[in-house]
């Protein structure tokens, strides 16, 4: 059994693309933007574009507010200045923390791990990473909050893993990541050393509930 665990927050503690989607389908609505598209469609689009330019993030091919703009932009076809699509994703975010909420099992695993010193490390800016821990009960329950704004690195790069280990004081071997990424969570954690836990809520056996019951 590890002795400490490491945690991604989005969609391995948050159903983030459950608020996502619902955000991005009152954000439609609310400016009766691509009527004629399908809702599926729709948060398709906006949660492929998202992870595309995640990856340039990862890159520094972006900025942290390009990356929103340009998302903006493309998924809804809108021609905005950069302030007019700051404004807009600005009222999108508020839609999406409304949505915010735990996974199926997220609690039972907190339950279950709750002997284990544990730090969420995600790739989401600090404060809006706090908040999504502050309401939804998690705050108390982690050691620390590890994000980019912290050292500089972002999932995959190691050294975020290697921070969040030096807070722990604990040996990569002997540690836990827990994630639904296999590119940001899952193969940066096996490089270092760390037993891995898959989540994937669509798939029963791969609940975050599961997480401490194998070998």
């Amino acid at each position: 059994m590890p002795v400490a665990l490491l945690l991604d927050l989005d969609d391995t503690l948050l159903d983030d693309r459950g608020a996502m989607s619902a955000a991005v389908l009152a954000f439609r609505a609310k400016h009766d933007l691509l009527p004629e598209v399908p809702n599926e469609a729709l948060t398709s689009r906006w949660d492929e574009a998202g992870r595309s330019l995640w990856r340039l993030l990862a890159a520094n091919e972006v900025t942290f507010e390009e990356q929103r703009r340009i998302r903006l932009r493309t998924v809804f076809n809108l021609r905005v200045s950069d302030e007019e699509a700051d404004g807009l994703f600005a009222e999108y975010l508020s839609l999406y923390e409304q949505h915010w909420t735990l996974l199926p099992g997220a609690l039972e695993f907190i339950a279950a791990s709750s002997h284990l010193p544990r730090i969420v490390v995600t790739n989401g800016r600090r404060r809006q990473a706090q908040r999504k821990l502050d309401k939804c009960g998690l705050a108390t329950h982690f050691t620390a909050l590890v994000t980019p704004d912290d050292c500089g690195a972002r999932k995959p790069d190691l050294a975020i893993f290697r921070h969040a280990l030096s807070l722990l004081q604990v040996k990569a071997e002997n540690t836990m990541m827990i994630g639904d990424n296999l590119e940001s969570d899952i193969a940066p954690a096996r490089e270092l050393g760390m037993r891995v836990f898959h989540v994937n809520h669509l798939n029963p056996a791969q609940s975050i509930r599961h997480a401490l019951s194998g070998p």
